[in-house]
């Protein structure tokens, strides 16, 4: 029945009141959404090996928010976790051609670009946290330089932090390397040098394969941090651990410097505050995650070793030796005595 043209209408019920009011807030959530998901001005192709729901990722995404806030979403990350790119090598073959924008490398991947950075991975050369600081603090613009030179542009330092070995007999010596498979990281210069110098056996595979190895009684003694080695279950596989640092291994945020130019400069300087801030938390992370990791693989039963101070020495002479096989080309003798240089200055200020 229509309604006569000259009575009222009918008013709306609150029902209907309450629908069109979800289905104009349903439209407006839907047009954020949609604003919010295109990508910014600038959107940075940026890749890791963080695990997708692990809190180092968290950490990325983070930095990640901040930095479309304070650029106003101009500039922002496209994340890539996890090997979903591949395993560092692979993603570096893709920063080089320009498929991506920028990634996450452990040093030792980068040092083919940049040389210089294998002064800070000799083996037994640091012995904690704070005179890797003081360091790196000093070398920063240099080391900065060296990999602008090169075509990157570097948004931070974070790291993976000291690896020990691992083992499944007592190793607090080098006369305790001997005799035992010690695992040799493919494509790695530095360790193989120093084992090669114990003139121990070694079982050369990649880190995947290390964990069936263990289980299989065809690798005696690895190394890892400890937060990897819990991650990657070795510790269930081992018995002691050295408590002495074999290496330090840093890392390294890197930008192809074509890309990175073509931001804006104050939006340029707002990112690398920005990646900075967020990279010294992720340090501060691992470094707590490293000694929570430590303390549980101890309390699951791996035994620590703890070297005296003769045995420290020959390790350290063994590094030395070791070194100087590699010859000056493939480790530059520059930085290395820098490096010496401001670890002398630093353990004499202690000392004093």
């Amino acid at each position: 029945m229509r309604t006569h043209p000259s009575f009222p209408h009918p008013r709306p019920c609150p029902t209907s009141i309450y629908f069109v009011f979800l289905a104009i807030f349903a439209l407006v959530s839907a047009m954020a959404t949609a604003v919010h998901a295109a990508p910014p001005e600038h959107e940075i192709k940026l890749a890791t090996l963080a695990p997708e729901n692990s809190s180092l990722m968290q950490i990325f995404n983070e930095m990640n928010a901040d930095l479309l806030k304070e650029t106003g979403g101009r500039v922002g990350f496209k994340m890539f976790a996890g090997f979903v790119l591949g395993d560092e090598e692979d993603v570096l073959r893709k920063l080089r051609v320009g498929m991506i924008h920028a990634a996450a490398f452990s040093v030792p991947a980068l040092t083919d670009i940049n040389p210089d950075t294998r002064a800070l991975l000799i083996p037994f050369l640091f012995d904690n946290t704070r005179e890797v600081d003081y360091v790196m603090g000093k070398m920063d613009a240099e080391l900065r330089k060296g990999f602008a030179d090169r075509g990157l542009e570097v948004l931070g330092w974070p790291e993976l932090g000291f690896i020990y070995f691992l083992s499944t007999s007592p190793v607090a010596s080098i006369d305790d390397l001997k005799g035992r498979r010690v695992w040799a990281k493919a494509n790695a210069p530095l360790s193989q040098a120093l084992i090669d110098r114990a003139g121990v056996s070694t079982v050369a595979i990649n880190a995947p394969d290390v964990l069936m190895a263990l289980q299989t009684n065809l690798l005696d003694v690895v190394y890892n941090s400890p937060y990897y080695a819990l991650v990657t279950q070795w510790n269930t596989q081992v018995k002691y651990m050295t408590d002495l640092p074999l290496a330090y291994i840093g890392g390294a945020l890197v930008m192809d410097a074509k890309a990175f130019r073509k931001i804006p400069a104050p939006l340029q300087e707002i990112m690398k505050t920005v990646c900075d801030r967020h990279l010294k938390r992720l340090v501060e992370k691992t470094r707590r995650d490293n000694a929570e990791a430590l303390g549980l693989i101890l309390k699951r039963g791996v035994q620590k070793v703890t070297p005296d101070a003769a045995q420290i020495a020959g390790f350290k002479d063994l590094s030395d030796k070791a070194m100087s096989d590699l010859g000056p080309k493939f480790l530059p003798p520059e930085p290395v005595r820098k490096v010496k240089d401001l670890l002398a200055e630093y353990r004499d200020k202690k000392g004093q």
